[in-house]
């Protein structure tokens, strides 16, 4: 597991942005809080720094993430940890206020497999921190109809959640060790669901340790107690507004290890992103 501060913005980035000669005149107040703020988290090198935060953000905001580093952090790198507190605050307001609508999942499974594609799926731990990473890789998995679908089976076992509302996590595992993150989606009176294979990491993590929907779960702690929330009103998993892609960018091809679906194996139900790194498999 990484730590807190392995997803900061190195302050040195930050102060890069710190504009002298804009900034000469910030009134005493703010310069006195930005002072005291920078003296009680040890970060006296970088004072300039917080005296712009003294003028930029909430002070409510400042004063809670104060508190939460002098009362939980340890070591020499006080500074560090509240710039990440920082960081974790702004995304998680900007993905919060961006939650996508119930509407958004009413559709047929493809459809919505194809609309994910460029959406952000967020997770919050126990403790509030963040995880977030754009969708790259989608399946989609239709009713009864469709060989390679939990829904074949009926509205029954684990695959009634697929007969359930729109908008809701569908986790199952899979070979006793890797669970599956899927989204219910279909139209009113149908079934299914889509699979999440891949992000691109955006908070918490790097390069491909989301490519896969293995991997993926792992990475955003998804697991069998994830199953069943409502993803426009839970705290723990959700999805956010991101950039979404044209459909002349979309790639498609046959969905992954359903070699038992008869003439639903070659079925074009998985989509990716025209030239893009972070997909589980080429096609």
């Amino acid at each position: 597991m990484s730590s807190p501060t392995d997803d900061f913005t190195p302050i040195g980035d930050v102060l890069k942005r710190f504009d002298k000669k804009e900034d000469k005149y910030i009134s005493r107040e703010f310069q006195k809080y930005g002072y005291d703020l920078a003296k009680e988290l040890g970060d006296l090198k970088h004072k300039s720094l917080y005296i712009k935060l003294a003028k930029e953000e909430s002070r409510v905001l400042l004063e809670r993430i104060k508190h939460q580093v002098l009362e939980t952090g340890r070591g020499d790198n006080l500074g560090g940890l509240f710039m990440w507190q920082l960081k974790q605050a702004h995304w998680r307001d900007r993905l919060t206020k961006n939650r996508l609508p119930k509407e958004f999942y009413i559709d047929s499974p493809q459809g919505v497999a194809k609309k994910l594609l460029g959406q952000i799926l967020v997770t919050q731990d126990q403790y509030r921190v963040l995880r977030a990473g754009e969708i790259t890789e989608t399946e989609g998995y239709l009713g009864e109809e469709d060989l390679a679908s939990h829904a074949r089976f009926g509205n029954r076992g684990r695959s009634k959640i697929m007969f359930s509302t729109s908008g809701q996590v569908y986790v199952y595992l899979i070979y006793g060790q890797h669970q599956m993150f899927n989204v219910v989606a279909h139209r009113e009176g149908r079934a299914g669901a889509v699979l999440i294979r891949s992000l691109k990491p955006l908070i918490g993590g790097e390069g491909k340790v989301a490519v896969g929907p293995g991997k993926l779960a792992s990475w955003l702690k998804i697991d069998a107690g994830h199953n069943g929330l409502d993803l426009v009103l839970s705290e723990k998993i959700w999805l956010a507004k991101g950039e979404g892609l044209l459909k002349e960018k979309i790639n498609s091809g046959p969905r992954i290890g359903v070699d038992y679906a008869g003439s639903w194996t070659k079925k074009k139900l998985r989509f990716w992103p025209k030239h893009c790194r972070y997909v589980s498999k080429s096609s």
